[in-house]
């Protein structure tokens, strides 16, 4: 009987000595994935990923260099900027030494080719409309181990669709400097946007904008007119206040109703970003859609 005891006691501390062997092994697994995201050496070239990358509190070596009504949040002010999305300083990026940096999907191409000559990994990053920047919030939660910040950030850009009786028809004309410009489609970030609001963008295609010309849009009947700025949006806005004087744009009911607006940043953007909800709830207030 005592034999029996014996080696009943003797499987129980092999077991035991299993079940700890196997304890360390996966807190060992745990603490080294932990190391490796939070030691990885990281960039962001937009402001909109800076935001995002604060707010699921990811450390990082490279911000952007913020617009003219952008601000970098205060936890990245000191760090080296390496231009923007743009016009990134790739020698900057590079004598960063990072292990990732996440560029825009929509300019890729841009310099993505220039980075990998350098050594440089990168990762494009969909902020094309609410829907992708959702899905990316989730990529990068996933990436870091930030998977219950990411679905809380999530929830907040979960935008309840508005469906009037009456959908207001609205130009969306991304204005670029010298005076000429492109109409949104809803396929847009801000078209996306007006389409939830309760609008319905006369611009059409597949792409993002397309070329329309006075008498085309004249011919769609906007009622309303949501213009942006590409860059240098002073000039881009004055440019569009001049062109709405003309006689062709005066016959627009748009015009005829006062129903012209300036989509401005920061709240609004060029691509999806975490002031969704603030421009989501202006473009209601501007097609009365509320």
């Amino acid at each position: 009987m005592q034999k029996k005891q014996q080696a009943l006691l003797g499987i129980l501390l092999v077991i035991l000595v299993g079940l700890t062997a196997v304890w360390y092994w996966l807190s060992t697994q745990s603490a080294n994935s932990t190391t490796h995201h939070t030691q990885q050496r990281v960039i962001v070239t937009t402001n909109a990923q800076a935001q995002i990358f604060n707010r699921l509190a990811i450390p990082l070596v490279g911000v952007p260099t913020p617009g003219d009504n952008q601000t970098l949040p205060k936890r990245y002010a000191k760090l080296p900027q390496v231009g923007n999305h743009v016009a990134p300083n790739l020698e900057r990026i590079a004598s960063l030494k990072p292990d990732m940096v996440y560029l825009d999907q929509a300019l890729v191409s841009d310099y993505e080719q220039k980075l990998k000559s350098a050594d440089v990994q990168t990762t494009a990053l969909n902020f094309s409309d609410l829907t992708a920047l959702r899905e990316s919030i989730k990529t990068i939660g996933n990436s870091f181990n930030r998977q219950q910040q990411a679905r809380q950030l999530n929830a907040t850009l979960n935008l309840k669709a508005v469906h009037p009786n009456h959908r207001p028809k609205v130009a969306l004309l991304m204005g670029m400097p010298g005076g000429s410009f492109l109409t949104g489609t809803k396929h847009s970030y801000v078209g996306d946007l007006i389409n939830r609001a309760g609008g319905t963008v006369i611009g059409a295609g597949n792409g993002a904008y397309t070329t329309m010309n006075v008498e085309q849009i004249a011919a769609a009947q906007p009622d309303v007119i949501i213009t942006m700025a590409h860059a240098m949006p002073k000039q881009v806005f004055q440019s569009f206040d001049e062109l709405f004087t003309q006689p062709a744009w005066q016959a627009l009911p748009a015009i005829k109703q006062h129903q012209v607006y300036q989509a401005s940043e920061p709240t609004f953007g060029m691509t999806a970003n975490l002031n969704a909800p603030a421009a989501f709830k202006q473009l209601k207030t501007w097609l009365q859609t509320n």
